[in-house]
């Protein structure tokens, strides 16, 4: 797997950038409280892609630490804060890395998902302890599901293997509640996380643990298109599921 560098993340936080851009206004659309959500992404993408851009020479961690670090400053509206705060989660992940791969982009992915909460205002630091179904990672399975979760407490580690535990106690939910009479075809919901269940049996196959392989799933959900952004129910959920969206295409090389 071929390593990449600081300006390799520029160019994929620039997709991530480009995407939001793109549908800034139905990001405000979706903001019921001051309709400027997608303003505020797309000024503190351009803020984060700035900051790396800058600091190209420099290895991957310090560069997103300082644009966290920079996004805390400067950063428009309170999401800006658990930005910041996944971006140095993120850092601290690739601490001694002078380059990174692929698997480091997912990882990176995922503690930007589960960082921020779908809605409300907690403490960032707080952020990776919320349920998963609180989260815009929890947003992404609500996607991928076509209904709403419930939320399903996770350890401190924010990796996709607790988005599988959230998956699998999704369904038994969804299977108890329809044994009570309520009408959840369970079937829909096995059919809608097949993709996502394939591309986890099979790097599990290929030798992943159980995190990496629960990362090429969420992949698979968010590159292959079973998840539209735009359907979610809060601004931050469709606008972090884009970003997320919009890097993992990249590194796909379906931008």
């Amino acid at each position: 797997m071929s390593k990449r560098s600081t300006s390799d993340l520029a160019n994929l936080f620039g997709a991530a950038l480009q995407s939001i851009t793109t549908h800034r206004s139905e990001i405000n659309g979706l903001d019921g409280y001051n309709g400027n959500h997608g303003d505020n992404m797309v000024e503190n993408f351009r803020m984060i892609v700035d900051t790396l851009q800058s600091r190209q020479s420099e290895p991957p961690a310090e560069a997103l630490h300082h644009a966290g670090q920079r996004l805390n400053r400067e950063g428009r509206g309170g999401t800006s804060q658990y930005y910041a705060e996944g971006l140095k989660q993120a850092a601290g992940q690739l601490k001694d890395h002078s380059a990174f791969d692929d698997d480091d982009i997912v990882t990176m992915v995922q503690t930007l998902l589960a960082t921020i909460p779908d809605e409300g205002l907690p403490k960032p630091e707080q952020a990776p302890q919320t349920p998963v179904g609180a989260s815009v990672l929890g947003q992404v399975l609500e996607l991928a599901t076509g209904r709403q979760q419930q939320a399903v407490p996770v350890d401190n580690r924010p990796g996709v293997g607790n988005l599988l535990g959230a998956l699998l106690s999704g369904g038994q939910q969804s299977q108890e509640t329809q044994q009570k009479g309520d009408q959840v075809d369970i079937g829909d919901v096995v059919d809608a996380l097949l993709p996502a269940g394939i591309a986890y049996v099979q790097a599990k196959r290929s030798g992943a643990d159980n995190v990496a392989a629960a990362g090429q799933a969420l992949m698979s959900v968010l590159v292959g298109g079973q998840v539209d952004p735009l359907q979610a129910r809060t601004p931050r959920s469709a606008a972090g599921s884009l970003v997320a969206q919009s890097i993992l295409q990249a590194i796909a090389g379906r931008s």
